[in-house]
Order: structure tokens, then C-alpha cells, then sequence
């Protein structure tokens, strides 16, 4: 790279001048970014269009609201000891430094510099000295105020990235958590169903003795009840595989030792749903993505003004003691001042390339700003919709228990008279039983869906935003 050397004399009104420089211009609003990036005929609505929400602000202690006193015990655990979440803070540490050391620049750069040692050929001479070195950049075109509100805007998306890793964490373990009590749930109701086929077994066994029925009904007896051991065994290992999943998310040893509910909790009441624009300065993630915008857009500006002339103030002084110094007649202390330019003539196209990319990567970062957002209003509409739909196939699934329950009642009756056959009573057993696996999975799946809202609409348990 070819670049142009020179010191000038300016004026101090100059100098003042030049180092109030060009303001640096300031990213779009977030509320401008959406539309210029979604195609013209995708419109975000005022509301939702699922209406399963209450009107109102997001529930911010959205934790609290299952009134589980166990699972807010291990989300703080989770909160303290999973080692994802440090690597997410120590992420944060490194957009702090990286910010100071850009916004660095903007001040003078002060060093000292000595030395002492002995120079001889004939004789020993001292060479010693201490001197001092300052420099300050004269930031004329915005170049290192844009480094630093990059910087700076970078930090804003690692704090917001932070913030999101701990919703997502408390998500993540209310969810298993859920998901281990109902596994835990369908275990112990497979093992009343083996119980039960176990009893009728033996009924058959007794009532075959005795000429009543053939071998026909002890072999499907036998055969459910092997059924019924099979699918307790299957649970158990769902129960033992996701409580060791937890375990790893609260930063335990997986040992499968968590002590579990004895049952799931009901569904809070309905969350309030806020509005789709507030979702956007509300979830953490879309902060994320609109810092990273702004964070590019700084950069443009750096790299444009990088092909600008740079002048920076420079002033040493010092003392010596080399003699080659006395034998001229120069004092051993000495200063200078002046100042420095250095303007880029020819780099062979990089400096337009750093241009270009920095275009480029502001692009990109805009697109999945815009993907980010859709899927986030996507995620708050299947939420919302799902709530209404899950309550109501809970709702029919209750009623199908309760008659299920009847009918086997009815069913066991009549085979104890004689009226019917063992079969009958073990498909109308087999019909009750399938019927409460049902409705312990649409329940998890009821508290699942919960949870899922809560994380769409951003209302996490620690609802500050990173600050400018």
C-alpha cells in the first residue's frame, strides 16, 4: 500500500475543528427495520390473530404462575449452575473488553519509553535515556466513534443473547421437568394396569380349572398383562432418561435422583398475549438480532471512513545521556510536537472490499433480523392457538375417561354372571387404560404448550433490557 507521509502547522481554531469531526450517523429505529426487510404484501397486524390470550402486559414471573414451589427451585438452580450460561456471560465479558478497546482510540496514547546501557570500542560510554511518547488520532471522519458504537452495539446483542439463555434455560428445565412426572405418571399407571391384568389372570386361570372358559382366554390374559410389564419398563426408561437430562441442565452429576411431584399441576389461567409490536423490544432474541443491525451498519461507516486521510497530534520528550548527543552540542532533554498525516493512495481495492463486506454482512444480518421476527410471531400464534385447542381435547378426553370407566365397570360385571367373555372385558380394559395414558401426555402437552408461550412472548422472570 502506497500511502502520503507529511507534518503541517495548523491554527487552533483548526485543530479544534478537526477534532469535533463528522457526528456519526445513527442506525434505523427498530420499528423501521421490519418493513424494510418483509416483502411488501406481509403485513404484521395489530393483534394477534389467535385470541386464546387475555388483554394486558406480559406476565414477567411467569415461573410462578404454576404455584410449583419445586420447579422454581430448580430453575434458580439451573439459573446458578449451568455451565452454558457462563460461556453466555463470558461472552458478554468479551463485548465489554472489545468495547473499551475500541472506544480507546478516542483518547491520547501515552508511553514511555527507556533504556540505560554502556556503548564502547576504545572506551566505555553511557547510553542511557528515558523519554515519553504521546499520540492522539484526530477522529475527523467518525472512523473510531464508529469502531466503538459498533462495539458497543455488539455488547447490547450479547447481553440481550444472555438474557434469552436464561429464559430458554428456565424453559427448558419447567418443560422436562413436566415431561419426567408424566413419564413418572404413565409408569405407575402401567403398573396398576399390570396389577389388574395380573388379578384377571388369575381369575381366568381359576375359571378355566373348572371348565368355564378355554385356554384361549388364559393366553390373551397372559398376554396383556405381559403387555402391561412391557410398558412399564418403557417408561421407566423415559422417566430414567429425562430426569438425567435435567440433572445435566442443572449442572448435577445424571444420577436419576431427582425427587418428583406425584402428580402434574393444573394450567394457569390464561396468559396475557401484549401486542405484536411490543414483541419485537420485548424478546430478547429480536433485540439480539436488531443490536447485530446496528452493529453493522457502525461498521459501514468505519470502513468508509477508513479510505478517508488520518491525522493524528504526536508530542515526545525526553532526556539522554549518549554522548554522541553531548559531542554535538544537543542538551540531554529535548521535546517535539506536530502532527501526522497518513492518506491512503492506492491499496489495490481493500478498502473498498472492507466497504463492500461491511455492506454485505449489514445485509445479512437485516435478513435474519426479518427471519427471526416472523418466526417469533409464528411461535406466539401457534402458542396461542394451541392453548384453546389443547383445553378442549382435554375437555372430551375427561369425558371419554369417564365413560370408558363406566363401560369396563358394566363390562367386569356382566363376566362375573357369565353374560359376556374375557375378551370383551379386555378390549373394553384396554380402552380405559389407553384413555388415561392419553390424557396424562395432553396434559404435559397442555403445560409444554404454557411454557412455549411464556418464551415466545419474551416474558422471561428477568425482564430488563440491555441498556445503550
Amino acid at each position: 500500500m502506497v500511502t502520503l507521509r507529511t507534518r503541517v502547522t495548523f491554527s487552533g481554531s483548526a485543530v479544534l475543528a478537526i477534532a469535533v469531526g463528522c457526528a456519526v450517523k445513527q442506525p434505523p429505529a427498530p420499528q423501521t427495520l421490519l418493513p424494510s426487510i418483509l416483502p411488501a404484501t406481509t403485513t404484521v397486524p395489530a393483534d394477534w390473530k389467535s385470541t386464546s390470550g387475555v388483554a394486558g402486559a406480559v406476565v414477567s414471573e411467569w415461573v410462578g404462575t404454576f404455584g410449583d414451589p419445586q420447579l422454581e427451585a430448580l430453575v434458580d438452580e439451573g439459573l446458578r449452575n449451568n455451565l452454558d450460561l457462563y460461556a453466555a456471560a463470558a461472552r458478554v465479558d468479551v463485548a465489554i473488553a472489545l468495547v473499551t478497546q475500541a472506544r480507546a482510540l478516542l483518547y491520547p496514547q501515552l508511553s514511555i519509553v527507556s533504556g540505560a546501557g554502556l556503548v564502547g570500542r576504545d572506551s566505555l560510554r553511557d547510553n542511557s535515556g528515558v523519554n515519553g511518547e504521546i499520540s492522539w488520532e484526530l477522529d475527523l471522519w467518525g472512523r473510531v466513534r464508529a469502531q466503538a458504537a459498533s462495539a458497543a452495539a455488539a455488547r447490547q446483542a450479547s447481553v440481550a443473547d444472555l438474557l434469552y439463555a436464561r429464559q430458554s434455560l428456565a424453559a427448558i428445565v419447567a418443560t422436562t421437568w413436566y415431561q419426567t412426572i408424566a413419564s413418572e405418571r404413565s409408569r405407575v399407571t402401567a403398573e396398576e394396569a399390570a396389577g389388574v391384568y395380573s388379578d384377571l389372570l388369575g381369575l381366568v386361570r381359576t375359571r378355566n380349572q373348572v371348565g368355564q372358559v378355554g385356554l384361549e382366554d388364559v393366553a390373551l390374559a397372559g398376554a396383556d398383562l405381559d403387555r402391561a410389564r412391557q410398558r412399564e419398563r418403557s417408561y421407566a426408561t423415559s422417566v430414567q432418561q429425562t430426569t438425567r437430562g435435567l440433572e445435566v441442565v442443572l449442572g448435577r452429576y445424571p444420577a436419576a435422583e431427582v425427587a418428583l411431584a406425584p402428580d402434574l399441576p393444573a394450567v394457569p389461567p390464561a396468559v396475557p398475549a401484549g401486542l405484536p409490536s411490543e414483541l419485537l423490544e420485548r424478546r430478547p432474541d429480536l433485540v439480539a438480532a436488531e443490536r447485530r443491525v446496528a452493529s453493522a451498519f457502525h461498521l459501514i461507516q468505519a470502513a468508509q471512513a477508513a479510505r478517508l486521510p488520518r491525522i493524528a497530534l504526536t508530542a515526545a520528550g525526553g532526556r539522554s545521556t549518549s554522548e554522541l548527543l553531548r559531542l554535538a552540542g544537543v542538551p540531554a532533554g529535548f521535546w517535539q510536537a506536530g502532527i501526522g498525516l497518513l492518506a491512503p493512495i492506492f491499496t489495490g481495492g481493500a478498502l473498498q472490499a472492507q466497504v463492500d463486506l461491511a455492506n454485505a454482512d449489514q445485509r445479512a444480518a437485516l435478513a435474519l433480523y426479518g427471519q427471526t421476527s416472523l418466526r417469533a410471531f409464528s411461535e406466539v400464534e401457534g402458542a396461542l392457538a394451541s392453548e384453546q385447542l389443547l383445553a378442549d381435547q382435554e375437555r372430551y378426553l375427561e369425558s371419554v375417561l369417564t365413560q370408558d370407566t363406566d363401560a369396563l365397570r358394566l363390562g367386569r360385571m356382566r363376566y362375573d354372571v357369565g353374560a359376556t367373555d374375557l375378551l370383551h372385558v379386555l378390549q373394553l380394559q384396554g380402552r380405559q387404560l389407553n384413555t388415561r395414558f392419553e390424557l396424562i401426555g395432553l396434559r404435559n402437552d397442555r403445560l409444554a404448550n404454557r411454557v412455549a408461550l411464556h418464551l415466545a412472548l419474551g416474558g422471561g422472570f428477568n425482564p430488563p433490557q440491555p441498556t445503550p
